[in-house]
């Protein structure tokens, strides 16, 4: 199953030093008052700058590192199983014992053989030994000594081939003791003994799961995909899982980023791996993920309410002193809340965070009267994961209303 993802970040540094603050009132551009044309009053913000921490926020899903169907490599009957569901087993453990009375038959028939054989062929040297001499002593003929020689190579042979017969058989009486390729637990076990089982059956015997380590998959937007693989490039990224169940937090590693963008919906695969020492995160879970993206010393932020998506990308309307709207494109790195971080906008540059979506650039605006306001306090540095479930939902809200989460 595909989650597509909601950004969230934690600006977890002095980012609320900033104070959004409101120009006094200015009376109507001299322009507008001659049309006697009222101008728009809008709110202003300033666009800050501090050290922050981007983290990208999404949903994920728990998965083994090994899970392994176990079927047989010949058919065969269940002669016994050795194992219980549900229990922890080692490499090279017994798992299901098959049974094997006609290869330990065809054992010994192959063990027999090699005996005759290998009596044949002592004899059949020592006859040689002694062709050898009369035949120095010219009493037979190399014709005869020849005959004993190939007798001698061909016992030779046949003791060869039956010794390959052993081997072949001991590896058919192997693979009727189906062992543990992998460490980990037991699954469902589907059968019991006396069942016929083949190498074409549909339903495993039993399956076995890795569950410590085990990673989490995760899907981000192909937009932020720069962010994170400039981040890792430069130290290995953290990774947190927020299992919803029991409120634990987990730490893990980013260990992929798939090679390809899914072109359906413009995300692309990641994977940590998590140590999962407590066995507490289950494959097939659904965990709320947390991914430190980098830090940034000087961070651009403004209010999430003066972002703008325009056809061709987003932007903020800015004012100058004389009042005029400019528009101010710029890119997008990441947003939780009510504070957005930026590119392309320099900080002290007046923003429009409420009023914006009815004026144009080059109109002349009024700003509104009001008490300054502090921006959103920066969220603090937590021992638990960095998101809480609490700060789900403000966050998808927040990211959506971005447009930052395809």
């Amino acid at each position: 199953m595909k989650h597509k993802p909601l950004l969230a970040v934690a600006v977890i540094t002095a980012l609320g030093g900033a104070i959004w603050w409101q120009q006094g009132a200015n009376s109507s551009a001299p322009a507008d008052a001659a049309r006697g044309k009222r101008a728009t009053s809008v709110e202003l913000s300033p666009v800050s700058s501090a050290p922050a921490s981007i983290r990208l926020s999404t949903n994920g899903n728990v998965t083994a590192l090994d899970r392994l169907e176990l079927r047989p490599q010949d058919s065969g009957v269940i002669a016994a199983i050795r194992v219980r569901e549900g229990q922890q087993v080692a490499v090279g453990e017994v798992l299901v014992q098959l049974d094997a009375a006609a290869e330990r038959a065809e054992l010994a028939k192959a063990r027999a053989a090699l005996a005759a054989n290998q009596a044949q062929l002592n004899i059949a040297r020592r006859e040689l030994a002694r062709s050898q001499e009369l035949k120095q002593q010219q009493f037979i003929s190399q014709s005869a000594l020849d005959t004993v020689q190939a007798r001698v190579e061909s016992l030779a042979a046949n003791l060869a081939a039956d010794r390959a017969q052993i081997d072949a058989v001991q590896v058919q009486l192997a693979r009727k003791t189906l062992r543990a390729p992998v460490a980990g637990q037991v699954g469902a076990i589907s059968l019991s003994p006396g069942a016929l089982v083949q190498p074409s059956m549909a339903t495993p015997l039993l399956t076995i799961t890795r569950v410590a380590p085990v990673a989490v998959s995760f899907y981000l937007a192909e937009r932020q995909l720069p962010v994170v693989r400039q981040a890792q490039a430069q130290a290995p990224l953290t990774v947190y899982a927020l299992n919803e169940a029991d409120g634990s937090c987990h730490q893990g590693q980013l260990s992929f980023i798939d090679s390809a963008v899914d072109s359906s919906n413009g995300n692309v695969l990641l994977k940590a791996q998590f140590a999962n020492a407590g066995k507490v995160l289950w494959p097939g879970q659904f965990v709320r993920v947390t991914l430190d993206a980098g830090h940034y010393r000087d961070a651009v932020a403004l209010p999430v309410a003066a972002l703008i998506t325009g056809p061709d990308g987003q932007f903020t309307y800015g004012v100058g002193k004389d009042n005029k709207v400019r528009r101010l494109p710029l890119t997008l790195l990441a947003v939780q809340d009510e504070l957005a971080i930026v590119r392309g906008v320099a900080p002290g540059t007046a923003v429009i965070s409420s009023g914006g979506q009815n004026v144009r650039p080059g109109e002349t605006v009024t700003v509104a009267k009001g008490k300054p306001r502090a921006a959103p306090a920066a969220q603090p540095e937590q021992a638990s994961c960095p998101l809480p479930a609490a700060n789900v939902g403000r966050t998808a809200e927040a990211s959506a209303a971005a447009g930052v989460a395809p």
